[in-house]
């Protein structure tokens, strides 16, 4: 079944929704800054948790294929040169900018990851986010740091 618009909008009003929550919001973040790990990644594996979907182990390289370059190579240096210019007084309304511009970056990623799990099977039972995260992010079972990190996100 190929994945249609509305599909691809649930994973971004998915995002914005959990977003809304402050305490997500610093878990994410932490997990981006002090791990590098993409937030749509832990976005989408909480999205396709929710969604029943069987954790893939093809699928959540194919996702991280795309969301990690695309984190590296974009939406990084985007927010180094963000949180610079936040730094100065004379620039808020190039650090706004460039903030739209970030936001942007990770709509598009939001709206194009769903578009790689298309061949997913519902799982037929409620699925574990953990699952999904171990896929999405190997590291977890080399980094004590990382894994707790990891489960305190999926506690909220």
């Amino acid at each position: 079944m190929p994945v249609n618009d509305e599909m691809k909008a649930d994973l971004w009003r998915f995002a914005l929704g959990r977003w809304q929550d402050k305490r997500f919001e610093k878990a994410c973040l932490h997990l981006q800054d002090d791990y590098q790990v993409p937030v749509s990644l832990l976005l989408c594996g909480l999205w396709l948790a929710a969604s029943g979907k069987q954790p893939d182990a093809r699928t959540g390289r194919r996702l991280a294929e795309l969301a990690e370059p695309f984190e590296a190579d974009y939406l990084r240096p985007l927010r180094q040169v963000r949180r610079k210019a936040a730094q100065d007084e004379r620039l808020p309304e190039f650090k706004r900018q460039l903030q739209q511009v970030e936001l942007e970056g990770e709509r598009w990623l939001l709206t194009t990851l769903p578009s790689l799990c298309e061949n997913l099977l519902p799982a037929g039972k409620p699925v574990d986010a953990m699952g999904w995260l171990l896929v999405l992010v190997p590291e977890t079972a080399q980094c004590e740091g990382l894994q707790k990190s990891l489960n305190d996100l999926v506690a909220l």
